[in-house]
């Protein structure tokens, strides 16, 4: 058992001279670390575990909340061996076809996605170059049932989804941060209407709830009645986290308890190891935006 004199590793800790360490590539701006926690925000999860949300590292991790005493992990439970040792063999190897990355083969969208020297304008106009650019896109053409030009377009459609995936993401977390800290809404920015919006802090309620409209898998947007001063903060719009990302009705980020206080932040190392898919993740797109079709904007150069 950890001692108070011995905390619990950070993430950067955890993850030293782990997966990190391997060589990869990574994509349209996203450092490998990133898209590695971004595609665990996607994936579901097991009965019984949720996500919570360590301020020190700013990073997710997540516990086993029917364990006594509840056990933390910094990877997702489908690459855990514990967990997965704890199921029936069928069920295991369903979870691990299903849900965990290597060992996995390229898909199609995968091999679409990268620019590898076959595919690309650029390395020389020399005839031998030519013809290597030639069978490269042809050999591409017959995987992918697609078109050097349509593959170009699909990965310049990628790069800026997935680019503002990843501004959304970064928002997100840094207004989570701060609600967590002053347990007040944090601006976000404005909408397309120029109307403020608000990341409410995960778990906390305000009275004068009106409705709840789910924006994506990751956010609903809460309407207040506005009366008497009855919203959490000025006129605007109010997101609240919650949804498969944040715990399936645990409370989200931040809200964990037992014995009285936080889920202890884990005291094992980081497993999950790079996937073989686009930019060394596990080929997932990172292209569902996380406030639905809300367009923000306004914060990211004073907030990064």
């Amino acid at each position: 058992m950890t001692t108070p004199a011995e905390p619990p590793p950070s993430y950067e800790q955890a993850v030293h001279g782990g997966p990190d360490s391997l060589p990869q590539q990574a994509r349209n701006g996203i450092p490998l670390h990133a898209r590695r926690s971004m595609e665990d925000e996607l994936r579901p999860l097991p009965q019984g575990w949720v996500r919570e949300f360590d301020p020190e590292t700013q990073h997710q991790f997540f516990v086993d909340t029917m364990a006594s005493p509840p056990r933390s992990i910094w990877h997702h439970p489908y690459d855990d061996d514990t967990y997965l040792d704890s199921l029936p063999p069928s069920e295991r190897e369903r979870v691990r076809a299903a849900h965990s990355g290597p060992p996995r083969r390229p898909s199609a969208a995968d091999i679409a996605a990268e620019d590898t020297d076959g595919d690309s304008d650029s390395g020389g106009s020399s005839h031998h170059n030519q013809e290597k650019r030639s069978l490269g896109r042809k050999l591409k053409d017959h995987l992918t049932g697609t078109t050097h030009e349509e593959r170009a377009a699909e990965r310049s459609r990628r790069a800026a989804a997935e680019h503002e995936m990843y501004r959304q993401h970064r928002l997100v977390r840094h207004a989570m941060l701060e609600a967590m800290r002053s347990g007040r809404p944090q601006l976000l920015g404005r909408d397309e209407n120029r109307v403020h919006v608000y990341l409410e802090p995960p778990g906390h309620t305000f009275p004068g709830v009106t409705g709840v409209r789910r924006l994506s898998p990751y956010l609903s947007e809460v309407v207040y009645d506005g009366r008497d001063g009855r919203r959490p903060g000025p006129q605007g719009r109010y997101l609240r986290p919650e949804g498969d990302m944040y715990g399936m009705g645990y409370g989200g980020y931040g809200c964990g308890r037992f014995a009285g206080g936080r889920w202890d932040r884990p005291g094992v190392e980081y497993m999950r190891m790079p996937g073989r898919g686009y930019g060394g993740g596990f080929g997932m797109p990172l292209m569902m935006p996380m406030m639905g079709g809300m367009m923000l904007g306004g914060l990211m150069g004073s907030a990064f």
